[in-house]
């Protein structure tokens, strides 16, 4: 790593895909792309549009929003600073199976597909590295999927909980999640969230 390596191309060495790229590559991949900040509650992309982009998450937090023909809104998982998100349509030009919306103000990088496609395809570790990076996604729906089918109310929210909140040496965590977001993960309401909450005291 040399001195002349912006914070954003440390960022991306850090990546499972960008990381099996040499350094002015990364250099090449960074003037590629765009720079944007969103606030809570926007969307950067929704439930059945094309999106054929890459995006790097700078700071905040985004989720994926699935929405059913009813309009019932579900908070499939949330992904944080540090995460990159490949789109569905990039590979298939089908639209996308899910709404991403900003869940903290965040700052990201974008990449067209037709910038970044032929950057990544002449590198195999990266397109591999994409693939394992898909599956495990698919792997992570299938859990939420799993558990909606299988596991109770009171199941659901605990390990919502066990996996959102993660105090340290015993400490209570600050709550960052209102009702409302906990129903929304976990195929409720948030009187039910509520109920539940109280149970658990």
């Amino acid at each position: 790593m040399t001195q002349n390596t912006s914070p954003f191309v440390q960022c991306l060495q850090k990546d499972p895909v960008f990381s099996k790229f040499d350094q002015r590559t990364l250099q090449d991949v960074e003037s590629l792309a765009i720079r944007k900040t969103y606030k809570k509650g926007q969307y950067i992309c929704l439930q059945d549009d094309i999106w054929q982009y890459a995006l790097y998450i700078v700071s905040g937090k985004v989720g994926w929003v699935m929405f059913s023909p009813e309009g019932k809104r579900h908070i499939v998982f949330r992904m944080h600073n540090g995460h990159t998100i490949w789109g569905h349509s990039l590979f298939d030009q089908e639209p996308m199976p899910a709404s991403l919306e900003v869940i903290e103000d965040c700052e990201v990088y974008l990449w067209t597909g037709d910038v970044i496609l032929p950057v990544v395809s002449k590198n195999v570790a990266a397109v591999w590295e994409i693939n394992r990076t898909l599956v495990s996604t698919m792997r992570e729906v299938r859990d939420v999927v799993y558990g909606f089918a299988f596991h109770p109310v009171a199941g659901r929210l605990a390990n919502l909980l066990l996996k959102h909140y993660q105090p340290i040496d015993g400490q209570a965590a600050p709550r960052d999640l209102s009702l409302e977001e906990m129903a929304h993960s976990i195929g409720t309401t948030k009187e039910v969230v509520s109920k539940t909450l109280h149970q658990f005291d």
